[in-house]
């Protein structure tokens, strides 16, 4: 597609591989990595010997912070989580927080749920979910740790545990969602500038019985990356293996005897409309249960080219202003959905904020240096702006409370 514009030059390398030779021979202004997460720290190595910014949507991690003092030295930037989740919610947040902070206010309370799933009429399997990101990310997803803040108390939920306490919640408009903590939320108390707040949480929506059935395949350990020999399995055999039958067993019956469910259990029904009881081989591919998962998937989850996708992001902010002693809940809300045949709403999310960040930052326009988040003004206002005329946009909302 690239290779369309009159102003680009395509190349077929092996990335990221081959990106240091590369990216050190090219000497880019900008490094947009539009590469799967994996690549992340690699591309970065890459750019801080090179001396070069880069963009990268998602989430830095420690091993990026630990860049940051290089960074600032050789005067380079490097924007982060600039996609939907994280991204065009990290930009709300810091729009609202600053005007409650301007008026005086105190945050009290932040959350922030979003979710990228079918539209209604495209919610035609037992999952209620299709696949319009990378399935690397959702699988890893799976097994992540969560950290919240409830009253000044911060909670952990290793390795996936969060998928145990989900809860519902309604969004006005669109009917009731599942909601499970996502990822760390404690530290945007720092990067949001709210130490008084005393609870955060940061979440995802999904239809229900999502966080039922990854409970259940956490229990199966088919999230795990250890190596696993498939060769001569069927799928039946390899969740039989998993569920401890020998043999011949009947492995619906070990399925269920493992998990404690019966036979008409959503649960049941949905791993085996997978294709988790198949008497197919397992494929060559397969080199650990996550790869399991990862290819029925890709195989089943997936969208037709005339099917929406749809966005929800919901943030609320709880604010007490001490002058006057008011206490207010600001929400702000997106909803989009994406276009038969055309872009998804992932897409235009995803994507929008980095291509503005990232020609913000050629124009000279954003002047920190080190890793920089959409949290600065002269960040978000444009990037917000530009989205809100792309047909992006947040609706506001206040209640005294």
């Amino acid at each position: 597609m690239a290779g369309g514009h009159s102003r680009t030059t395509t190349l077929n390398q092996a990335l990221p591989k081959d990106a240091s030779g590369f990216i050190a021979a090219q000497k880019p202004d900008l490094v947009m990595n539009l590469l799967p997460a994996e690549s992340r720290n690699q591309i970065a190595t890459d750019c801080l010997k090179a001396g070069v910014n880069l963009m990268f949507p998602a989430y830095a991690d420690d091993q990026i912070r630990a860049m940051e003092p290089q960074l600032k030295e050789a005067g380079r930037t490097w924007l982060f989580e600039l996609g939907l989740d994280p991204g065009i919610d990290h930009m709300s947040a810091a729009k609202t927080i600053s005007g409650i902070h301007a008026a005086g206010g105190k945050v009290e309370s932040y959350r922030s749920t979003c979710g990228a799933i079918p539209s209604a009429e495209a919610n035609t399997n037992p999952w209620g979910y299709k696949l319009s990101w990378a399935p690397e990310a959702l699988i890893g997803a799976s097994r992540r740790t969560s950290r919240i803040m409830v009253d000044g108390t911060v909670v952990e939920w290793p390795d996936g545990v969060t998928y145990e306490h989900a809860f519902l919640e309604e969004v006005p408009g669109m009917g009731c969602y599942e909601v499970y903590a996502n990822a760390d939320a404690v530290p945007y108390l720092k990067i949001y500038g709210i130490p008084e707040a005393k609870s955060i949480f940061r979440g995802t929506y999904r239809y229900v019985g999502w966080a039922e059935t990854i409970v259940a395949m956490n229990q199966l350990g088919l999230f795990g990356l250890e190596p696993e020999d498939f060769k001569g399995l069927t799928f039946r055999r390899a969740i039989a293996r998993k569920c401890g039958a020998a043999g011949h067993a009947d492995t619906e019956a070990a399925l269920c005897a493992k998990l404690g469910l019966h036979p008409a259990s959503a649960i049941i029904l949905r791993l085996k409309w997978l294709g988790f009881l198949e008497d197919r081989p397992v494929p060559a591919s397969c080199g650990c249960s996550r790869d399991l998962v990862r290819f029925l998937f890709g195989e089943r989850l997936f969208y037709t080219p005339q099917e929406r996708d749809l966005i929800i992001l919901m943030d609320e902010v709880v604010a007490f202003y001490p002058a006057t002693g008011k206490r207010e809940r600001h929400i702000s809300t997106l909803i989009d959905f994406g276009v038969p045949g055309g872009d998804s709403a992932i897409a235009r999310t995803t994507g929008l904020p980095p291509a503005i960040a990232g020609r913000l930052l050629l124009e000279g326009r954003i002047k920190q240096k080190g890793i920089v988040l959409p949290t600065l003004p002269d960040l978000y206002e444009p990037c917000l702006a530009e989205l809100q005329r792309e047909g992006i946009r947040m609706a506001e909302t206040v209640v005294q409370l």
